[in-house]
């Protein structure tokens, strides 16, 4: 059962991390960036054991102990409620897995990361009576998600899975209250670490911060943005419906939308809206000095929305236009809930200025 607890100096880990090292960098690189920062203090050997299923199956060729036992939990798990596809491919995914475990034998482990296979990694640890802690990204049964990443028979089974790998970590870290509040329903405890970038990314805020004070925004040269990545399902809903509904209004100000997979709004481009698709680090800076503000339109779901830490450290205000529990009650933060029919006024608003808080570095 998870409990309060403090990592420790005299202690060796070892940080497992679902997207650690990924070369796009969306919220979850973020979040890990921070994990692995926030754990340097300590003796941390970290790594993304999460490798593609064609590199998978080539590893298991040549580790075929791993892929036995890989295999074995398998089809334990798949009397437990992962499906077919789960148990094939956790048989090859673990590997990699199995062999980093084995190879830091003396190391307590950490999982970091999002998506279905923590949630496996968790239950094998489990099965192999290792002792983990886990921060989380989101609780992953209340992400809506497409069939064809479903690793479980069922939701339900998914439930139960997930809860049963919370049940049996030793600590366990969330990005937000909502998602403690959540597994405090469950009896489960959970400490909460919001999330702060990293700082390499946190550097960067700062300066688009500090010139954004010095320059004075031109009516006509700035726009609102609507960033995200549609690999995000609830992600890609809201901003479809952003965009939907940017579209009806008479707006001073240009919307530009960017982020990964977005191309596929192409059909949308007009004269007041302008889809960028993906775009670089570099790119996304330039967009962020001189934009009015950001809109958020996120579905409700479980974590929290990176992008808002990060505009608020920038000196961009928010406004959200969903019903985003996280996002309620952070006025002081430049962060306001707005209809869209009210943009305009708000925009045009003495009030609505970039001079507020910052969020603060949360310590572990």
């Amino acid at each position: 059962m998870s409990q309060v607890y403090k990592f420790s100096l005299e202690k060796k880990y070892l940080l497992l991390s679902t997207f650690l090292n990924n070369k796009v960098r969306h919220g979850g690189v973020k979040r890990a960036d921070q994990i692995k920062e926030l754990l340097s203090r300590f003796d941390v050997v970290s790594a993304n054991p999460y490798l593609s299923i064609g590199k998978s199956v080539k590893l298991s060729l040549l580790n075929p102990s791993a892929f036995l036992e890989g295999l074995c939990f398998s089809i334990v798990a798949f009397f437990k409620g992962i499906s077919i596809k789960g148990l094939i491919l956790f048989s090859f995914k673990s590997v990699e897995i199995i062999k980093i475990i084995r190879a830091n034998s003396d190391r307590e482990i950490i999982l970091e990361g999002g998506g279905n296979l923590p949630i496996i990694v968790m239950n094998y640890l489990i099965y192999k009576k290792l002792k983990f802690n886990t921060f989380l990204q989101n609780i992953e049964y209340l992400v809506p998600e497409n069939n064809r990443d479903n690793y479980f028979k069922s939701s339900k089974d998914k439930y139960f899975l997930e809860l049963k790998g919370y049940k049996g970590a030793k600590s366990i870290f969330t990005i937000s209250d909502l998602d403690s509040a959540i597994l405090g329903c469950q009896k489960i405890h959970s400490e909460t670490i919001l999330y702060f970038p990293a700082a390499k990314d946190l550097k960067k805020l700062k300066t688009i911060r500090n010139i954004r004070k010095k320059s004075v925004l031109k009516k006509k040269s700035c726009y609102i943005l609507l960033l995200g990545t549609v690999a995000n399902p609830p992600t890609r809903q809201g901003m479809l419906t952003a965009i939907n509904s940017f579209k009806n209004q008479n707006s001073n100000y240009k919307l530009k939308v960017a982020g990964f997979g977005t191309d596929i709004f192409n059909h949308l481009n007009s004269s007041n809206i302008n889809i960028l698709g993906s775009v670089t680090e570099k790119k996304l800076q330039e967009l962020m000095l001189e934009a009015k503000c950001l809109i958020v339109n996120q579905a409700q779901t479980t974590g929290f929305l990176i992008k808002i830490v990060d505009f608020n450290l920038a000196g961009i205000p928010i406004l959200i236009t969903s019903k985003y529990y996280q996002g309620y009650h952070l006025e002081r933060y430049g962060i306001f809930r707005a209809e869209y029919n009210q943009i305009p006024k708000i925009l045009s608003s003495s009030n609505f200025k970039s001079d507020f808080d910052t969020f603060k570095k949360p310590k572990l």
